[in-house]
């Protein structure tokens, strides 16, 4: 049997006597705030979350923007028209195109069927290595609070908060990432996180659950 298929067959195995894990996605997320206005953002305050009229695909924006307000809904927050919205909130999404990696995983050249008392398979601990080349995409998310009391005297977009979610694997389907982004971006919305961190996103997530049946 050729070697590797043998190795996927093990593999294989193992799922089936382990159970699957669930897919969890990693997410890469930056919070900022503006240094004059720490803590701008408080739970109880009214929100509008603006569409872009000029989206490409406006059903998928009217989706995302539903999603953002039940979010801000969960966590305290409250819809409310332009005249008395606390916080405006703008959002953009995209996904660059397919960019290839080469992975390196071990190749073990001496697996081998063993005949003793039990039979049992094992393999050298001295593998080789072959290399592996996957399709991955980038997807990200960004998000931006502003104060609409200074949009309405003056026209100014003055940013109280702005958060960025990026994601990479090799799902092209962005209506199904964007779940994931959404959820760890709204885990940090009103902090400085200061640098990047890193948010585990479960499939098993209730919000994503309920996103996604």
């Amino acid at each position: 049997m050729n070697k590797r298929l043998l190795a996927a067959c093990l593999a294989a195995v193992a799922l089936s006597v382990s159970g699957c894990a669930p897919l969890t996605y990693q997410v890469q997320v930056n919070g900022y705030t503006d240094p004059a206005a720490p803590g701008a953002l408080s739970p109880g305050g009214t929100f509008l979350v603006m569409e872009n009229k000029e989206a490409k695909n406006p059903l998928l924006e009217k989706e995302i923007k539903e999603k953002i307000v039940k979010l801000l809904t969960s966590q305290g927050y409250a819809p409310a028209p332009l005249d008395k919205a606390q916080y405006l909130l703008f959002f953009g999404y995209g996904i660059g195109g397919p960019r290839s990696v080469t992975v390196v995983f071990p190749d073990y050249p001496a697996w081998a069927w063993y005949p003793g008392p039990r039979y049992y398979w094992f393999a050298s601990p001295f593998p080789g290595y072959f290399p592996y080349t996957e399709t991955l995409y980038d997807k990200w998310l960004l998000v931006k609070v502003v104060d609409a009391g200074a949009y309405r005297e003056k026209g100014d977009f003055k940013s109280l908060w702005v958060g960025e979610a990026r994601s990479t694997g090799a799902s092209a389907d962005l209506r199904l990432v964007v779940n994931y982004l959404l959820r760890a971006v709204f885990e940090q919305l009103g902090k400085n996180t200061g640098k990047a961190v890193t948010v585990d996103v479960s499939e098993n997530d209730p919000v994503i659950r309920e996103w996604t049946k």
